[in-house]
């Protein structure tokens, strides 16, 4: 069954959507691919997540998950598929993102996100920041979901307004429920997202997702955007890439192209 909700677009994006996401740090966009793209996009995720290398997130490298894989991914997708840079730099999502945040963005990266069916674990309780290799600025996810993920299928929870809290004293400290456990009392939002819809997510606020217990593997697209201005500190975080700059550099480049209507 095709999404029945309406295409959202910078230019219908109501103004107190853009107050939610600032005030919740997430927001829910209910539908932003026609049923092609979504088609186009989820034939081209499975093929590269079956031709190419991904990484795990297990047992293996997090002592935060007790069994199965939380996720598996590939990176690069805007890189390996045409179909997946059309999305990744879609004006859509792109154009969302700069309202949302109200900044000039740049793409940082984008991969294929898969959940295992039947096989997965939990995502804990984290936070995106203390493993980006910057200071200051802005930067959000755009997770655009290329199946339904109901609650069987391991949507995301949020916990509205954590993205306004200090950030954590150490880059280490992405387990948020340990850093901040008074997070763990405050309500949280569970979003099932429908094939085509999306969700933003600023990069501090708390989230996490459940198991998917269902037979189909669950599919996404999600991509990093971050302030135009960013500059390098690889002391800020414990990303491994390679991003080929000198701390201070503002990273920029072809890899990281300016997004959104200052990019036309």
């Amino acid at each position: 069954m095709s999404n029945p909700a309406e295409i959202t677009t910078p230019e219908n994006l109501p103004a107190e959507w853009i107050q939610r996401y600032r005030d919740e740090g997430y927001l829910h966009i209910p539908r932003i691919l026609t049923d092609d793209e979504v088609d186009q996009c989820f034939v081209a995720a499975e093929k590269l997540i079956a031709e190419r290398e991904s990484e795990d997130w297990d047992a293996s490298v997090d002592d935060h998950v007790s069994e199965g894989t939380v996720m598996n991914w590939v990176a690069g997708a805007d890189l390996h598929s045409t179909a997946l840079r059309m999305l990744a730099l879609h004006p859509r999502v792109t154009g969302i993102a700069e309202l949302l945040t109200g900044r000039t963005m740049r793409m940082f990266r984008s991969e294929v996100v898969r959940k295992p069916s039947r096989k997965s674990s939990v995502t804990p309780p984290h936070i995106d920041e203390p493993y980006w290799p910057w200071k200051g600025g802005v930067s959000m996810t755009a997770w655009v979901a290329l199946v339904d993920v109901p609650v069987e299928r391991g949507c995301m929870s949020f916990v509205p307004g954590s993205n306004l809290m200090s950030p954590p004293p150490a880059a280490e400290d992405w387990a948020i429920f340990e850093t901040r456990p008074e997070l763990a009392w405050r309500p949280r939002v569970t979003v099932p997202v429908r094939a085509g819809g999306c969700t933003f997510h600023n990069e501090r606020v708390a989230h996490m997702a459940g198991a998917n217990q269902t037979d189909m593997d669950r599919l996404s697209l999600g991509t990093v955007y971050i302030d135009a201005e960013t500059r390098f500190a690889p002391e800020e975080g414990y990303c491994e890439e390679e991003l080929g700059f000198e701390p201070g550099d503002l990273v920029a480049g072809d890899l990281y192209p300016v997004v959104g209507r200052a990019a036309t």
